[in-house]
């Protein structure tokens, strides 16, 4: 699977500004072309649909709207044209498809709900990427009509309603079956709410060649599970559990056995040599009995570990009583763990909150609720703008942040990388620490702080969904995936493209 760029809505404005005005690319010529191949994916994802009601804004994403009900009346469909907005605003190449629609004998007709119930298909054409202010009045009203009559929904660039920056909805959005988008994936389609709201994407360059991008760096990147797992050092026939890494996990406080247990099982299933955890007495037995590879140790023991360890996890299952608070003191603050590389989750990051400082060294991976309390914000303003959100958090707790969540971002201050797989069922207790064992596991063979971030969320993501593809998305658990991830290491390596 090729890389994917992100660009922000400006810059995508600015992308298609440069083909019209220095490459000669006419505007009403882009919009037929977008046109085209959104009414060749109505044909494709809903083959049968004869009665087609298109939704139509003012501006160019209604030009879009014009020039494809133009397609369906020339095909012999039975088509509605439904004007959202006041005609005499529309210019430019809009106007000129709306005229050009006209003159086959179709006129724009106001909207009626009855039409949504005769439909077919509904091609939402309202608004574009340049939405920044909540929908309200009429559209929010016609908006919610049209998820009411749950039809097939076709959007064009973009559902309206969803920001193409973020995902976050403004006030209301159409609940797209499917979505064609052109000339650049937006990131806002595919982190929060986008993946829901947009449907199975689809995407067109519009025939625009690499010229038309230069000046413009991706806000993201996506890149497939095998080009991270090619950062990974080789395992060699000479390889031993030594040079494979030491694995040092801490957590699992009272009654929270399950949570380091399940990191270290994520440790061992992604490739670590050895992985020794410090935990409750009470859980010593019970680990070693459960997972016997586990090595196991008390609080006592941390001072000869850590000379010993190639990577720390500190977080799953710790709690915050002063077990927790005095194990997060001593890694945090040992000369001889300084510069061993180290991943924060869970609760180490609820003490993070308290204690702020800076490390260059480690891997924060909070979900919204956790940066929230690192930010001092709430969950809804971190959602509102997650790109935002990673970054501050980045900037000032330093390393690499990784923001889980719908569409998961990865951020060290340079790159960020947005995952695009994954699926709601892995919304279940014990993912993140799967997660964490998963990132310290390749942080201990070797791999850079971003790299092993980003290939441990590709590979959690991507076994999430190996498990939701066998069976369902209800039911998937965290051990099975654990267990799902070193199948996909073998799986993909011998794969061309996973």
């Amino acid at each position: 699977m090729p890389t994917i760029d992100f660009y922000t809505a400006a810059q995508s404005r600015a992308i298609d500004r440069y083909a019209i005005e220095t490459q000669k690319q006419p505007g009403l010529l882009l919009m037929k072309r977008a046109a085209y191949f959104a009414y060749q994916t109505l044909k494709e994802t809903q083959p049968d649909a004869e009665k087609i009601v298109v939704l139509c804004g003012g501006g160019n994403n209604g030009g879009d709207g014009w020039v494809l009900t133009q397609y369906a009346l020339l095909e012999g469909r039975q088509v509605t044209a439904v004007l959202l907005g006041d005609e005499t605003k529309i210019h430019g190449d809009a106007l000129a498809a709306l005229q050009e629609l006209k003159a086959l004998g179709l006129s724009p007709t106001t909207f009626q709900s009855d039409r949504l119930q005769d439909a077919d298909i509904v091609v939402d054409a309202v608004f574009g990427t340049g939405l920044n202010q909540p929908v309200s009045g009429d559209f929010a009203e016609i908006f919610q009509q049209v998820n009411d009559a749950h039809k097939p929904v076709l959007a064009i660039d973009i559902p309206s309603g969803l920001h193409a920056d973020t995902g976050h909805i403004l006030g209301t959005a159409i609940r797209a079956s499917h979505t064609c988008t052109f000339i650049t994936q937006k990131p806002g389609l595919y982190t929060h709410m986008g993946p829901e709201t947009a449907g199975k994407i689809h995407f067109s360059p519009l025939f625009l060649n690499r010229d038309s991008y230069q000046g413009q760096t991706p806000i993201a990147q996506n890149h497939s599970l095998k080009h991270w797992l090619g950062q990974r050092p080789p395992v060699t026939a000479s390889s031993h559990k030594g040079r494979q890494g030491t694995v040092l996990l801490t957590g699992g406080n009272h009654h929270m056995m399950g949570a380091i247990q399940l990191a270290g099982l994520a440790s061992l299933t992604s490739g670590a040599g050895l992985v020794k955890i410090v935990t409750q007495p009470e859980h010593l037995v019970a680990l070693t009995q459960a997972q016997p590879e586990l090595m196991t140790y008390s609080q006592n023991d941390l001072t000869d570990l850590l000379p010993q360890t190639n990577a720390i996890g500190l977080g799953p299952g710790l709690g915050q009583d002063d077990w927790a608070q005095a194990l997060f003191q001593s890694i945090l603050t040992s000369e001889s763990s300084k510069s061993t590389p180290k991943v924060l989750d869970a609760d180490a990051l609820n003490l993070l909150a308290k204690q702020p400082q800076t490390q260059p060294n480690w891997v924060l991976t909070p979900h919204p609720g956790e940066a929230a309390r690192l930010l001092g914000s709430d969950t809804a303003d971190i959602q509102r703008d997650r790109f935002k959100a990673v970054m501050e958090l980045q900037k000032r707790y330093g390393g690499v942040v990784v923001l889980k969540g719908n569409g998961t971002l990865v951020y060290d201050g340079r790159r960020m990388e947005l995952c695009t797989a994954g699926n709601a069922g892995m919304a279940v207790g014990g993912m993140g620490d799967v997660l964490t064992g998963a990132i310290t596991s390749f942080l201990a063979q070797g791999m850079g702080l971003f790299e092993a971030a980003c290939l441990g969320v590709s590979l959690h993501a991507h076994s999430g969904d190996v498990l939701a593809n066998q069976t369902s998305q209800a039911g998937v658990i965290p051990s099975d995936l654990a267990l799902t991830m070193s199948q996909l290491l073998s799986y993909t390596q011998a794969q061309p493209n996973p």
